[in-house]
């Protein structure tokens, strides 16, 4: 399978959320926005999932730096739930597809399409990540893919053996509950899980936040 190299950029709290209770997710210093704005202007497609884009409203392109172009923005929505008015269907800067399965409402598909954004309907019930990141690399070009969530789609991606590297910046905040950076059925021990390189550490020039760096081998088993 010929795909392209997939990073997870995410900020969690000490305790591991990457968003809390109430769907907060602000946690990034400036130096730290930079840093992932960067990751974005170097990269040919963002990906994210559904939940981020109701809760968030991200309009995923580069900002605080300069970049050739704007990468492709790619969301994961199989129930088909991305609003209308979503910064990602009415911002023209980027181009955007959504990835959505037979379930999802074919009117709606219609106005989506109308209002200029690209639907691919893969899979029945869910939709299947591994073809998407070969359709991205065979027929778009994309080499580089920047996942930025949430905890659901990073999970989907790692149990599927599709991660190649992550990049995770630890802030200093607890929420106790809320979206925890990997949200999924879990690995009953540490057996079954990818093994993971730690590429570096560094404090960030805030002072109080720490940026991990792994790479995602491959031996490992999937549940």
């Amino acid at each position: 399978m010929q795909r392209p190299y997939v990073i997870i950029v995410s900020a969690a709290s000490v305790d591991g959320r990457i968003a809390s209770k109430t769907g907060y997710s602000r946690l990034s210093c400036p130096f730290d926005l930079k840093r992932l704005h960067e990751v974005r202007a170097s990269v040919d497609a963002i990906m994210v999932g559904a939940n981020t884009v109701i809760n968030d409203d991200p309009t995923l392109t580069p900002r605080y730096v300069k970049a050739v172009r704007n990468p492709i923005r790619v969301v994961i929505d199989g129930k088909m739930r991305t609003p209308l008015t979503a910064k990602v269907v009415t911002n023209k800067e980027a181009p955007t597809i959504i990835v959505t399965t037979e379930q999802a409402d074919r009117s709606k598909i219609t106005q989506l399409v109308n209002m200029g954004v690209e639907v691919w309907v893969m899979g029945k019930e869910r939709v299947n990540l591994k073809d998407v990141l070969e359709k991205l690399f065979t027929e778009r070009g994309v080499r580089r893919v920047l996942v930025e969530g949430g905890g659901h789609l990073n999970w989907e991606l790692i149990k599927e053996g599709l991660v190649d590297e992550i990049r995770l910046t630890i802030s200093p905040y607890v929420f106790g509950a809320g979206t925890s950076f990997i949200e999924g059925e879990g690995y009953p021990t540490t057996m079954e899980g990818p093994r993971l390189r730690l590429r570096s550490v560094n404090i960030c020039e805030c002072g109080q936040e720490v940026i991990i760096n792994y790479i995602v081998e491959r031996c490992c088993s999937s549940i």
